[in-house]
């Protein structure tokens, strides 16, 4: 059994360990008051962490995941940090970190502005499709209890154990009649509240939870995106711009003369240089690493693309299925509505005579 904190420790370890990889954030961790509800949906949200963890390529063959899924004893949380801990990121130990610059064709920096745009375009449509989905399955939940409540009333009218006099109903005993109905139709509506309840337990099952899935990971590739920009990125310009201040600072040193000290400037200016242009290179490689790296994370959202063909298919039988059990019931019910109007269709008049029509009345 893993606990919450475990699972934080899990996306440590990876991020540390695969920086320039799409590791899955875990839910956040709730400081109010918890809910039943919200336990519900950390563990259906640490589901699918583990799903795309599990499913990506490179992490399912780490050591790290392998770790995680099968250590047997207790204190999780810092066993995997203590296994872990100074291991070198992927860049370090890739043989592809020599060579990245190969595996990068010219054009990258479009394709991925392009591609960032496509797939941020893609969560926010598939964000809505969601929320629709959640107010869908919450209907269906919503029907389900009025179904229910509609159920328990028409048993309490059948349940009625006042007599109805014949001061009452005069010539019309329709009530009896009616009410012995309608215990049996409350039980159709209790089944009605059944079939609702299971179609709103498909629908976040089979089409929320996998739309839910999905977003997580263009949610995932939205971060790594992010990592990007503001890490090994901005590193590699910042360092750009480190190394143009010395130049200019050896420059300017180099025109002021050449007495001894002016030279001892310079060549620690020289020295500077060259420790700064072996950063340089590295930080470029560490670039060109995460570029290419970036390329087969889009690829993989790419590859799970189909999931919004299989949600739609899953959300159409869904549908179909919890139609049909729904209309068979409302079929059931519909012959004996019926039967509570035949059964008293010859009873159903006025009596003869009314306090409002009486010539005492109309006369006063």
């Amino acid at each position: 059994m893993r606990r919450y904190n475990d699972f934080i420790a899990l996306h440590e370890v990876l991020l540390q360990r695969f920086p320039y990889r799409m590791v899955p954030t875990p839910p956040p961790k709730k400081m109010m008051r918890v809910t039943r509800e919200f336990i519900e949906s950390r563990r259906r949200a640490l589901r699918r962490f583990l799903t795309m963890i599990c499913r990506h390529p490179v992490f399912h063959e780490s050591a790290i995941t392998k770790f995680f899924m099968t250590f047997q004893g207790s204190d999780m949380q810092h066993r995997i940090k203590d296994q872990f801990r100074g291991i070198p990121d992927e860049f370090m130990t890739s043989p592809l970190s020599a060579t990245a610059k190969d595996l990068v064709p010219i054009d990258t920096q479009v394709q991925f502005a392009n591609s960032r745009d496509q797939i941020r375009n893609l969560f926010e449509s598939i964000y809505k499709l969601k929320n629709i989905v959640d107010n869908v399955t919450k209907r269906s939940a919503e029907n389900s209890i009025d179904m229910l409540h509609f159920a328990k009333e028409l048993n309490q009218l059948s349940g009625d154990s006042q007599p109805a006099s014949a001061w009452a109903m005069g010539t019309n005993d329709a009530w009896p009649t009616i009410k012995g109905g309608l215990k049996t139709i409350a039980v159709e509506f209790a089944a009605l509240s059944d079939k609702h309840g299971q179609q709103a337990s498909r629908c976040d099952n089979s089409v929320g939870e996998r739309l839910a899935l999905f977003l997580d990971m263009l949610q995932t590739y939205k971060d790594l995106c992010e990592r990007h920009e503001k890490g090994v990125l901005r590193d590699h310009q910042m360092a750009l711009q480190k190394m143009a201040n010395i130049k200019k600072k050896k420059m300017s040193a180099t025109l002021k003369g050449g007495d001894q000290q002016q030279v001892g400037v310079v060549e620690q200016l020289e020295s500077r240089i060259t420790e700064q242009a072996s950063q340089i290179m590295t930080m470029e490689n560490r670039n060109l690493f995460s570029l290419h790296c970036l390329q087969m994370e889009t690829q993989l959202i790419h590859a799970n693309i189909p999931m919004i063909s299989d949600t739609m298919q899953a959300y159409a039988e869904t549908e179909r299925q919890g139609y049909s059990e729904i209309l068979q019931v409302w079929q059931d019910i519909v012959p004996k509505a019926l039967s509570l109007s035949k059964n008293n269709e010859n009873d159903c008049r006025s009596p003869s005579t009314s306090p409002l029509s009486s010539p005492t009345s109309l006369n006063s």
